[in-house]
């Protein structure tokens, strides 16, 4: 995500930082945690941006967890300059490629190797596949092109007219369309001021779903970010929704269990209206909130101050929450 850039700060590098941090990125890499794996090898690269283990590395924690665009970019960076792991990068670009569906490319660029160099016998089989594989899927997307050209929809003109079912119906035939005759409307939809903000949260999910790798830009409430919608989290991975569950289960879980449930529904509610921001509110005030609405909507009664009270905050933040919550509510659930 992009916001704001945020001002530079210089690097202190100590000896053997960047091989200290390359060796952690690679012990996480092995027991499965690229997340991690991926911020010691970019922390690393800060500190020496021509290490070669701590790039390869990256580029590997990049494809491990599905960053196609920026494993790409990487992978070109490295096989330009002179990289001794020049085959290994190879490899794993044009795996990136076909993942993206690049065929021509690494039609390109793999015959262009064969005709200078000889595959490594440890990965001249893989590549070959990888060739073949390439060729086929080449034929059958320009015959699928030509044959199953899907008819012009206006998803613009057909997502601003009609009702919520309406419009909920017309999400789920985008689905079944081809990505690239979908994508340049979602795009557009991102940014236009007359989609409501929870029409917005649903079409980055379908581009989610659609394991789209690129940048998009959304506005919605007054706030603008640059997103990758395969590398969102979920609602339920957000930090908010952690901490905010967190909370709600340590005060209702054990007395309160119908009221939880209802609490944890309208979190998910509000945070999908935000989505992919965070509410711009305190969490503990967030989850006294979400506990008052929910309550008040079974049939509860609740004081603010005794909320407020058993979430730790005061009176005056918990009215601070709710005034901002009472100015979202009408347009929390409309599509």
């Amino acid at each position: 995500m992009k916001e704001k850039k945020e001002p530079e700060h210089n690097i202190i590098s100590f000896p053997g930082s960047a091989d200290r941090l390359s060796t952690n990125g690679l012990e996480e890499l092995k027991k499965g945690n690229k997340e991690k794996a991926v911020s010691f090898f970019s922390e690393a690269l800060q500190h020496d941006s021509f290490h070669e283990e701590a790039s390869y590395g990256l580029l590997l924690g990049l494809a491990e967890t599905g960053r196609l665009t920026e494993g790409i970019k990487l992978a070109e960076q490295l096989m330009e300059g002179n990289n001794h792991n020049y085959f290994e990068v190879l490899q794993v670009y044009v795996s990136l490629l076909a993942q993206a569906g690049e065929y021509q490319k690494v039609i390109t660029i793999l015959e262009g190797v064969q005709e200078e160099h000889r595959f490594p016998v440890k990965m001249a089989e893989q590549l070959f596949e990888l060739l073949e594989l390439s060729r086929t899927m080449a034929e059958t997307t320009v015959e699928s092109d030509v044959e199953e050209a899907p008819p012009d929809r206006d998803w613009n003109r057909e997502l601003k007219s009609g009702g919520s079912e309406y419009k909920l119906s017309i999400l789920q035939e985008m689905k079944e369309y081809p990505f690239t005759s979908v994508v340049p409307s979602v795009k557009v939809l991102l940014t236009d001021p007359e989609i409501s903000p929870l029409l917005k949260s649903m079409l980055l999910f379908l581009l989610k779903d659609f394991h789209m790798d690129r940048e998009v830009d959304i506005t919605k409430l007054e706030r603008t970010g640059t997103f990758i919608p395969a590398s969102l989290p979920s609602l339920e991975e957000s930090s908010v929704y952690i901490k905010a569950s967190s909370i709600l289960h340590e005060v209702l879980g054990h007395e309160e269990p119908v009221l939880l449930e209802h609490s944890m529904e309208l979190l998910k509610e509000l945070l999908l209206f935000y989505y992919p921001f965070p509410p711009p509110l305190l969490t503990a005030g967030l989850a006294a909130v979400v506990h008052a609405e929910a309550a008040g909507r079974i049939g509860y009664s609740v004081k603010a101050e005794d909320t407020a009270s058993r979430y730790n905050i005061s009176s005056e933040t918990f009215c601070e929450v709710k005034e901002e919550y009472d100015t979202l509510k009408t347009g929390i659930s409309h599509i």
